[in-house]
């Protein structure tokens, strides 16, 4: 819990510089002013996007530690492919909103793949059985020099 609340607190972090920056940020790499308008249109959305991104990477590692790569990799997968990717299309394309739409696929993907991490790691994971299962792992190791 400490890490994944170290990572809400990143994400918070990251959604508020990418707000803050949100003008300057494209200044750094053009002098296109409708690039920069288009940028900083859209940074407030790439740093919500951060919000989700933080906890659901800290998840995987969880999934990673406890010995479930799968279920992080099966819940990435079903996510971007098949939550972001439609709804970034529908949004851009089809309902015309263009590249902030694009985003906005980001932000559904990220959204679905934090729950779902958060889901499996904070409700579905039997943590006294991963303390044994560490305990049994470890048995035996000696820790020092």
């Amino acid at each position: 819990m400490v890490a994944l609340g170290c990572a809400f607190v990143m994400g918070f972090i990251n959604v508020a510089w990418t707000v803050i920056l949100r003008y300057g940020w494209a200044a750094l790499f053009t002098n296109d002013e409708p690039v920069k308008a288009l940028v900083a249109s859209v940074m407030p959305i790439m740093g919500l996007c951060e919000l989700g991104n933080c906890p659901q990477t800290t998840g995987c590692g969880i999934l990673r530690g406890t010995a479930r790569p799968v279920i992080g990799a099966n819940i990435n997968l079903g996510s971007f492919y098949f939550v972001g990717t439609p709804v970034a299309v529908g949004l851009a394309f089809w309902f015309k909103i263009g590249f902030s739409g694009l985003w906005f696929g980001l932000l559904s993907a990220q959204v679905a793949c934090a729950l779902s991490i958060l889901y499996v790691v904070v409700v579905r994971t039997d943590w006294e059985a991963e303390a044994l299962k560490a305990e049994k792992l470890t048995r035996g190791v000696e820790m020092g020099n």
